[in-house]
This record gives C-alpha cells, structure tokens and sequence, in this order.
C-alpha cells in the first residue's frame, strides 16, 4: 500500500490531480516561515516507562516541539545508490547521504537532481544535508521524545538497514512526498516494539527534491515518517482517515512553529456535518481534504489525554480494526466514543484548543426561531454534527426531532460556555441569559467506510415555555468565534479550470 498522503502547497488550487486516497488537491501556502536557530538543547527523551494503549489524563504531558533547532551533523563522504527496480528509478547516476538513522538517495543529474550547490565542498548539495538534518530531527522528536516505535528494518533493500529516503521530482504528480511499504520486505512483527505485530512492514518515503518554501520539506518529512512508523505497527490498518489524520498531527506536534496542516482545517470547521471517514471533496466540495483536516481530531485526543493517547490508539489498532481501539482506550478512561465526540463537538463551536484563536469558525447550519421549525437542506453524516442557533426570548423549550440523532445546547455569555443536557432530545432554559444560544445536533452513529456514510434528516423546533434548567458543565469559551452561515459551494468555483 502506498500512502500519497503530503499535496503540493502553492497559491492555486489544482482539480486533476490523482493519487491512491484523493482525486484532487487543494493547495495553500504555510502561514509561517520561521528563521531556523542555531542548536540551544537536546530534545530529551520519553519517560521510560512503558507505552500504554489506555488513555490516562497526564500531568505532565509531553510539549510540542517548536522546530526550530535542527541538529547539526557531521557528514560523510557520499556513496554510491544501489539499484533496484522496484525502488524508486530516480536517475542513472545516483549518490547517498548517511546518517544515524537515514541513507538519503538523490540524483546528481537529470530533472531528479536536487539543487546542486556544495557551500562547504563535502560532496553533498547543501539541500540534501538540509534534508539530512531534518530527518534525523524527526528520528529524535517522533521516537526518542515522543515514544513512538522505530520502523523495522528493510533487509538491506536500499544497501543497508538505515531508513531510505528517496528524492524525486513530485512537481506533475501535484505531491510533496509519499510512503509505501516494502513489497519485496514480509509482513510480520516488528522487532522494535515489545508487542508481536502480524502486519508490521517497512517501508521508504519519497519527498520532493526541491521545496520552496524549505519549511514545507520540514513538515512533510514529519508527516511521512509519521507513515513509516504506521506501517511498522499496523500496514492494513483499515481506517484510512485514521493514516492521514495521524501523519498531519504529527506535523504539528513536531514543527509547531510552522503550523503546515492549518490550511485543512476548513475542510472541518466548514463542513463539520460530514461522516467522518469520508475523504472529502466528493459529495461536498466544502470537505475537500476532510481526511488531513481530521489531524483537529486527533489534537482534541492528544491535548484532553497526552500525546500518547494517539499512540495509544495505534497500538490497539495492530490487534483491533475499525473503531475497537477507540472503543477500548477511551473506555479505560471513563467515558466512550460518544461523550468524545459530543465534547469535541462542543471545543469545534468554542475553538477550545490551546491555539485555537487562529483556527476558523464554525459553520453554522441555520438558525431556528420560536415557533418556525427549522429543517436543513441536507442532514448529518455519520460522526458529524450541525451547528443550529436559537433565536428567541425568554423561557423556551428546544425540542430535536429524529429518532437517530442527539443534541446538546451551549449558551455562551462573555467568555463562558454553559453546557446543557437534552433528555429526549428536549430541554428548556432562559434564552435571555445569553448573548448566543446553539443547538449542536450530533449524529453519533459510526461508518465503517466512505461506502456506508449516508445522511440523517432532522428537524428543530422553539416554542415558549417550561422551566429553567441547570448547565451539566461550564467551560471558558475565549477563544469563541461566531459561526455564520456559508453557502455551498459550486464545484466548478472552487476548483476553477
């Protein structure tokens, strides 16, 4: 299996790009391009203690790394790329970069060739030993910091059992990078990890040859070694959306200080009743890139429980398909994947994330006036939930028809969000006691795969009366935009030819 998972980021957006997961690319410039610094401290490790696939809410969780150190290396004389046919054919005249962890295969002539410039006269470009300090950077951030697992080795595919890295020319396939695993490599158990895997795999990645911004090569390294060591714990891991949300988090959690995977955000925050699973830009053009836009799924994950929740789920994802592992890590921390997704719900309308305040706001679906019943154009996919205001006075009651979906209302009033319960998809309250008053209708019923996604239909109803009823939670709600509604787009405007 291949993993075309890092698009092209310019200032288009491009619509006949194809690669295995999706049929177009949207594409965005990084919002960020930090100066690198010169090397200040040592990326310390992980706890030692042993990685744990149950959810434990940590006091002292592990911190983003910004990225702005990467290490200085010293450099060997370059090497000779063995052939082979069924690696990738990037020239007739092939060198290496050796380091720690990597042997980096680039071109020295033809259009695979990287920028050719040597400042310090060792034989390298100075490109490729860019590439070199960032992928050992992202060894020490991913596996020594953060905990996760080294790949397995290859069996000497690449002329060793280093981790290959090939550089190409992506630019007409419209992709930074991609991961595969290693068909002539087998299936089976990788020996870094204490558990017994049946379908670990190992794999290179291929990275575009010459990144303009640089920074985007940084990102794009993170996200497909975040691959690489997927396909060492579970290479037939069946959630697709579960592979790319993961890879685009990492970014994040590796490079905060470029924030690459922040231009997929709208393809939640925009069309938030989406199924989950769906890749997007299919049925709705708003959803395009859906499943990298899911990495605010998994950051939700990571900053409710510590980054090792989400490695959590990968590793009950080696033994368990579909939701299991997410059924079974969040059950041994109290709650289940309902109440999550409710609560992460709730942090999409009040952007309750640590960095949340740059993050777009909500879609809102419609707004519901007493004694008006409102009723979408369309419903809710499976995992996804619609953003209704409540537009009333005094004491009302909120009434949710359908017999599949939930809701729960939020009132915010300055810089507070009360919380509140509906018992049989009804519940009252005094409207007056906020300056904005939502319904989010919740469609907590799961997919399996983009074939199973299908639409619920609801209505919702105000009408005066009943008696004021206590919030279950009061969260901060500073980060807290007001959603408006946003026409559906026509795909022909947003992909124009």
């Amino acid at each position: 299996m291949t993993i075309s998972s890092k698009l092209r980021f310019t200032l288009l957006l491009c619509s006949s790009i194809l690669f295995s997961f999706l049929a177009a690319c949207q594409v965005i410039t990084p919002t960020s391009t930090p100066t690198l610094l010169p090397p200040t401290e040592t990326i310390t490790p992980a706890p030692t203690d042993t990685p744990t696939s149950t959810l434990t809410p940590t006091s002292a969780p592990l911190l983003r790394l910004s990225g702005e150190d990467l290490p200085n290396l010293e450099i060997g004389e370059p090497g000779i790329s063995p052939p082979n046919r069924l690696r990738p054919q990037i020239g007739n005249t092939r060198q290496t970069l050796d380091t720690e962890h990597f042997r980096i295969h680039y071109a020295v002539e033809g259009f695979n060739r990287p920028p050719m410039e040597d400042e310090n006269g060792n034989g390298h470009p100075d490109y490729v030993e860019e590439v070199a300090r960032a992928v050992e950077y992202v060894w020490q951030s991913e596996i020594d910091y953060f905990g996760w697992p080294a790949p397995p080795p290859d069996e000497d595919l690449g002329g060793d059992d280093r981790y290959d890295v090939y550089l190409q020319d992506l630019e007409d396939d419209g992709l930074l990078g991609y991961a595969t695993e290693d068909d002539e490599a087998r299936n089976g158990d990788n020996p870094n990890t204490p558990a017994v895997e049946r379908y670990a795999k190992p794999s290179y990645f291929v990275i575009e040859n010459d990144y303009f911004p640089v920074e985007s090569m940084y990102s794009t390294v993170a996200h497909e070694f975040m691959h690489s060591i997927q396909f060492g714990i579970d290479a037939r891991e069946t959630q697709k959306w579960l592979w790319e949300a993961t890879a685009a988090w990492m970014e994040g959690e590796v490079f905060d200080s470029i924030n690459d995977a922040d231009p997929w955000l709208p393809a939640v925050f925009k069309s938030p009743d989406s199924c989950l699973v769906t890749e997007g830009g299919i049925e709705r053009v708003e959803d395009y890139g859906h499943w990298y836009g899911l990495w605010i799924f998994m950051r939700y994950l990571s900053e409710q429980y510590g980054h090792a929740a989400v490695r959590g789920i990968w590793e009950l994802a080696a033994e368990h398909n579909g939701y299991v592992s997410w059924d079974i890590s969040l059950e041994s921390n109290g709650t289940t994947m309902e109440q999550f997704f409710q609560d992460y719900s709730i942090a999409l309308l009040l952007r309750a994330f640590e960095e949340g305040v740059s993050y777009p706001a909500v879609r809102l679906e419609g707004t519901a006036y007493e004694n008006q019943p409102f009723t979408p154009v369309d419903g809710i996919g499976q995992l996804g939930a619609d953003y209704i205001q409540i537009s009333s006075s005094g004491m009302i009651i909120v009434k949710l028809e359908s017999e599949k979906l939930t809701g729960v209302v939020v009132g915010v009033q300055d810089d507070l969000a009360s919380i509140f319960s509906m018992q049989e998809n009804q519940m009252s309250l005094d409207s007056d006691a906020f300056d904005h008053l939502y319904l989010i209708v919740l469609n907590t019923q799961r997919a399996q795969n983009v074939p199973n996604c299908h639409i619920t239909d609801y209505t919702v109803s105000v009408s005066s009366g009943g008696g004021p009823q206590e919030p279950v939670e009061l969260l901060p709600a500073e980060n807290f935009s007001v959603p408006y509604v946003e026409g559906l787009l026509d795909y022909k405007d947003y992909f124009p030819q």
